[in-house]
């Protein structure tokens, strides 16, 4: 199939390896299987590929040192448990890839490096250098010690999309569990199918993956889905795959159809709408009716006061936010020319009512097109 022949064309890939790949059920690093991810990863460098990897279990690996059960661990006893966590990750790491003599370096990010345009330039200029000046394999992770709650980056499937889509990946790896995509939960649903290939993301499909439990990351199916839009929409494939598969980059770069494909579509969002959309934590959401969910998403208008039926969380202006339709799906990600206070007395009002409401009309829009992401497909 053409979407599996062209992952042998990619040059630039992001691979994310997932708590369930990296570690044991009982918090110890599964050695035996990084050794065998880094061996393929030193194989495609050697190839002339470069590789970017992404890492989870630092929560996991800690809390088992310290004696801790994750069930009862706090925020500030996880925070310190990924601070134990992330020292033994990256020494394991670079015991792996010693073993071919590949060099590696590590990158720890928090949203701030995300959300801010300057701060992600240097950290793309910083992974560009690394690939290629000094034939390095970066691996990253969240700074978890240090994100505040409410402000993290949330799950690594989110973090790799992110770093995929600004490095211009040509392929984006997540490796957990699973095998990739099925019709239904395997773990509920016996006769579940696998899914080999996604060239649209349903609404079917993304409410399917809201109560899966088929995997022990923090992410869950319903975060690679969302790491699946991210890079369909920057226009790079994404495959879904289990991390102890025999041999599993190497065949996932030949083309051999091993877990799920997503195809991008002919269309793909620039730079500053990549950041918008996907880089950005969401501070709070806006509900909108089904007039405003039409206007956006199929005629790619500005989101007026009129279209707001709610307000979800308190933000301020210029902050990013999330837009959902009346059954809470999100279907756009924006930056607001108002707080939260303000498009609450602006709900459902005409633009002409603006300055009687607010006593100053600086906007027309509550986001204006040229700031918002449609992260829904029109129909």
């Amino acid at each position: 199939m053409p979407g599996r022949d062209s992952l042998r064309r990619a040059r630039r890939l992001v691979v994310k390896l997932g708590t369930a790949v990296v570690t044991l059920h009982n918090g110890d690093i599964n050695r035996h299987l990084l050794a065998s991810l880094a061996q393929q990863m030193s194989d495609l460098a050697r190839q002339g590929k470069e590789v970017v990897v992404i890492t989870s279990g630092a929560v996991r690996v800690g809390l088992a040192r310290l004696g801790l059960d994750p069930a009862q661990a706090s925020l500030p006893v996880r925070q310190a448990a990924a601070s134990v966590g992330q020292t033994e990750l990256v020494s394991a790491y670079r015991e792996a890839f010693s073993a071919s003599g590949q060099k590696i370096g590590q990158i720890l990010v928090t949203q701030a490096d995300l959300s801010d345009s300057r701060r992600y330039l240097h950290l793309r200029n910083a992974l560009f250098a690394l690939l290629h000046h000094h034939g390095v394999i970066p691996v990253m992770n969240e700074n978890d010690p240090v994100s505040p709650k409410g402000a993290e980056i949330g799950e690594n499937d989110r973090l790799a999309a992110a770093v995929a889509a600004r490095i211009d990946a040509d392929l984006l790896v997540l490796l957990s569990d699973v095998d990739g995509l099925f019709t239904a939960d395997p773990h509920l649903d016996p006769s579940a199918q696998l899914i080999e290939e996604v060239s649209e993301l349903t609404s079917d499909l993304l409410r399917r993956a809201r109560d899966s439990i088929s995997d022990t990351s923090r992410g869950g199916m319903k975060a690679k889905l969302e790491a699946a839009r991210a890079a369909m929409n920057s226009g790079l494939n994404m495959v879904i795959a289990r991390g102890d598969i025999e041999n599993v980059l190497l065949r996932i770069t030949r083309g051999e159809k091993v877990g799920t494909l997503f195809v991008p579509g002919p269309s793909k969002l620039r730079g500053r709408k990549r950041w918008i959309g996907f880089a950005l934590a969401a501070k709070g959401g806006l509900i909108v009716d089904e007039g405003a969910k039409r206007a956006l998403v199929q005629r790619g208008s500005s989101l007026l006061p009129a279209g707001v039926t709610d307000v979800v969380g308190e933000f301020r202006q210029g902050d990013a936010v999330s837009v959902f339709d009346l059954e809470k799906n999100e279907i756009a990600r924006g930056l607001v020319n108002y707080g939260s206070q303000e498009v609450r007395l602006l709900r459902g009002c005409k633009t002409s009512e603006i300055e009687s409401k607010l006593g100053r009309r600086q906007f027309d829009e509550v986001i204006h097109r040229d700031n918002l992401v449609i992260l829904a497909q029109p129909g």
